[in-house]
Formats: structure tokens, C-alpha cells, sequence
């Protein structure tokens, strides 16, 4: 028991060095590390929402509607008296969960169908590339579009539908990364001693692929924020009164004239939000690469 305890706190001790050291050789990239405090602002406003937010999402007032940037209401207010500013600051919850949900879906799908392609290879191999290759072929924002019209609007039809849609490059990535590890010398070993074939997978490759997973994964995240909005823009996506970014872009966009606030607050953390991801994920990209290490 005592043993065991030590071997735990080890391995604590361990992945706290590991992290450590990850912080510590992100400040030798400056992208990365603004792309670390973007990605951190964005999560700190969405956890934080209800304390930021000056007024419910959903609180109208008919009276102040269509009121420019003011000390009231910092981001203007919309056709229905709505608070611009409350509704963004909302908004960041619903993009950080989406993207986060199509992330791990996306992951789970391809990285399983990766492995199993790259590791046994075959028939296996055969059909689950041909998936790929011909899910590939089609735009996905297009396919996802024609998902969502099947069966029918809302945000949790967005977000299964651009999962569906999306996860081939995992597959890629997972499946080539397998094939160049699955006759390495430690694997044979691990052959050799009897281990089985879900072990090999698990203790044995799956560590070895979580490098380019991560780094993908951390850019999935602003693609899947970028194609919900596209698709809530178009009306399919949340619907009101929910303070979905590219459903604010939609409301306002016949008011850019008179009303530009609705839209450019909600552009702006579409933007922001996207570059700290991509920022993020280029960094962690360099770090983990031995041959773009400084």
C-alpha cells in the first residue's frame, strides 16, 4: 500500500514537471503564448458570464432599442432593446462548447478508426480509407448543411452534423502515424511477451499518436466555432432567443447601416476567438515538433 501510494505521487510529480516545463517553453513562442491568453480570456468571460454580463441575455427593453455604444450599454443594444454586450459575453459559452463537443467527437471517431486502420491494416484499412477519401471529397460545411436541413434546425443538430462530417483528418493523421510505429522494435517486444492486440493499441501507440492529435484537436476547435456560426448565420443553428454569435451577425446584418454595433461586437470575438485557437494550436505544433524546436 505504501508502495503504491509513493508510485501515484510520482506520477503526479511527474506530470507536473511535464506541464511545467510545457508553460515554461511556451514563452520561446510568443504566437503560442498569446494564443494561450486569448484561448484563457475566452474561458474565464464564458465561465464568468453571469458575473460580467450586466443584464440577462434574454432581457429586452423596447424603450432603449437600437441604442448606440454607451456607458449603459457598452456594446449598443438591438431591435428589441436587448443588451449587445450581454448576449456576446453569453455568446462565448455557447462557442467554447460547441467547439469543445465537435472537437471530441470528431477525435473519438477518427482516432478509433484511425488506429484500427493503421494497425491492422487489410481489409480494415481498405474500407475505412475509402470512407475517408470520399467523406473528404465532399465540402464539409456543405454536407453539414444538408444534415442539418434533413433533420431539422437547432444547435445540437449543428453540432452532430459537423462532427459527422469532420472527423477524416484524425483518421488521416491517427492512421499514418500507426503504420510508421506498429513495426517498431517495441512493439515486436510487446508481441513477444504476449501481450494482446487492444493492449498494443492502448498502452503502446496510443501514447506515441497523442502529439499530432493534441495539435489537431487545438485547431478542430476554431473550425468548429467558425462552421457553426456560418450555419446559425443561415437559420439553422441555435435559435432565439439564444445568444449565439452567428445568429447575432444574421439579425443585425440588415442594420449595418444605422445599427453597425449589432454586428461588428459579435464579429470581433468570432475573430479573436478563432485567432487564439489557431495561435495556440500553430504553437503547440512547433513545440511538439522535434524538427521546428528552436
Amino acid at each position: 500500500m505504501y508502495k503504491s501510494k509513493i508510485g501515484i505521487m510520482d506520477n503526479v510529480l511527474l506530470n507536473a514537471r511535464r506541464i511545467i516545463e510545457g508553460l515554461r517553453m511556451m514563452f520561446y513562442y510568443k504566437m503560442a503564448l498569446i494564443g494561450f491568453f486569448i484561448v484563457c480570456a475566452v474561458t474565464i468571460i464564458a465561465i464568468a458570464a453571469p458575473l460580467i454580463a450586466l443584464r440577462r441575455y434574454d432581457e429586452t427593453n423596447v424603450a432603449d432599442r437600437l441604442k448606440p455604444p454607451s456607458s449603459e450599454y457598452p456594446f449598443g443594444t438591438d431591435d428589441l432593446g436587448r443588451c449587445i454586450f450581454s448576449r456576446v459575453i453569453y455568446g462565448s459559452r455557447i462557442a467554447l462548447m460547441v467547439g469543445l463537443i465537435v472537437m471530441l467527437i470528431e477525435a473519438s471517431i477518427g482516432v478509433v478508426l484511425g488506429l484500427i486502420a493503421g494497425y491492422y491494416g487489410g481489409i480494415a484499412d481498405k474500407v475505412i480509407s475509402a470512407i475517408t477519401d470520399i467523406i473528404w471529397a465532399l465540402p464539409p460545411l456543405v454536407l453539414a448543411l444538408g444534415i442539418v436541413i434533413i433533420i431539422g434546425p437547432g444547435l445540437l443538430n449543428v453540432v452532430a452534423a459537423i462532427a459527422i462530417v469532420s472527423w477524416p483528418p484524425f483518421t488521416r493523421i491517427t492512421r499514418a502515424k500507426v503504420q510508421s510505429l506498429v513495426n517498431r522494435e517495441f512493439i515486436l517486444a510487446a508481441r513477444a511477451i504476449g501481450e494482446n492486440n487492444f493492449n498494443i493499441i492502448v498502452r503502446y501507440i496510443l501514447p506515441n499518436v497523442l502529439s499530432p492529435i493534441i495539435v489537431l484537436a487545438t485547431l478542430t476547435i476554431p473550425s468548429a466555432i467558425l462552421s457553426t456560426t456560418a450555419l446559425s448565420f443561415l437559420g439553422f443553428g441555435a435559435q432565439p432567443p439564444t445568444p449565439d454569435w452567428g445568429a447575432m451577425l444574421a439579425e443585425g446584418r440588415d442594420k449595418m447601416i444605422y445599427a453597425p454595433w449589432i454586428t461588428t461586437f459579435p464579429g470581433i470575438f468570432i475573430v479573436i476567438t478563432a485567432l487564439g485557437f489557431n495561435l495556440l494550436g500553430d504553437g503547440l505544433r512547433d513545440m511538439l515538433d522535434p524538427k521546428l524546436k528552436i
